[in-house]
């Protein structure tokens, strides 16, 4: 008689029920699906989805223990709000 873990629709032995990217045990933690109905960690599905920062090239994703992030958007490019940089061009320089 084990324990079953039942999440979207489905019966899973706990130790099963994995994020598809780290295989970490999702079982009390906070996880989400992706279009295709794979299983994510909150932190895998940010690192895979989240938009790229056009200046420094990494995920623009909360920081560790938050929920939300800011981006900026500038001419069809995003930013981390640290990142976003006024550039002047002076003409002759």
């Amino acid at each position: 008689m084990d324990r079953i873990l039942r999440a979207m629709g489905k019966a899973y032995h706990p130790q099963c029920f994995t994020c598809v990217v780290c295989h970490r045990c999702l079982d009390g933690v906070p996880f989400t699906v992706d279009a295709t109905s794979q299983i994510h960690c909150i932190e895998d599905f940010h690192r895979k989805f989240a938009p790229q920062c056009s200046m420094c090239g990494n995920a623009i994703m909360p920081e560790p223990g938050q929920e939300e992030t800011v981006q900026i958007i500038a001419l069809d490019h995003s930013f981390h709000i640290g990142c976003d940089k006024c550039e002047v061009r002076v003409p002759g320089l």
